[in-house]
């Protein structure tokens, strides 16, 4: 008989909010396992929807990109100030200041400009860097060795830079 008792007392439950327009608040309500036909699969089942809908939130709310929603919000108030919809050119690498470093061509791009001003916010070495791996296009096999380091520290510090470049560009609401 306590074996009874106890499987009783320790029964699933479920509770849920939904909003009463009588009272104009959100009331509990608690599904049972064993009552109404709800069975403790049902019970599961709701705690692991729930469970993953707050992990979607949650995703949501630390992967979101600032950067590009303000970017967003820049080109739909002002779309003559900016270098085309942000988020059309996610998929490519015209925003990407690398990609103006190595692209080629006879038409001065418009973002090269700026890109040479804020490189001025660089410190000689990374210039030097920059110049080494983009203007002269020497390999960073070669920058290594003459440096006396390791390619990986060269391929680091190139990254560093270009994320640097990356940051001065959306604070100055270039890209």
């Amino acid at each position: 008989m306590k074996n009874r008792k106890a499987k009783q007392e320790n029964r699933i439950t479920y509770t849920y909010w939904r909003w009463d327009e009588e009272s104009k608040k959100n009331l509990p309500i608690t599904i049972t396992a064993g009552q109404d036909s709800v069975t403790e699969e049902h019970i599961i089942m709701l705690n692991e929807l729930d469970h993953a809908a707050d992990l979607g939130d949650r995703y949501e709310q630390v992967n979101r990109d600032f950067t590009t929603e303000n970017k967003k919000s820049k080109y739909e108030s002002d779309p003559d100030d900016c270098f085309g919809d942000p988020i059309e050119n996610l998929g490519t690498r015209k925003t990407d200041p690398a990609f103006f470093l190595e692209e080629k061509s006879d038409e001065l791009n418009p973002l090269v400009e700026h890109l040479l001003i804020l490189m001025e916010k660089l410190t000689p070495q990374q210039i030097d860097l920059i110049y080494d791996l983009f203007g002269s296009r020497r390999q960073l096999t070669e920058i290594a060795k003459e440096e006396g380091t390791s390619v990986t520290a060269i391929h680091n510090r190139k990254s560093k830079i270009i994320a640097r470049l990356r940051k001065l560009f959306a604070e100055q609401g270039i890209l």
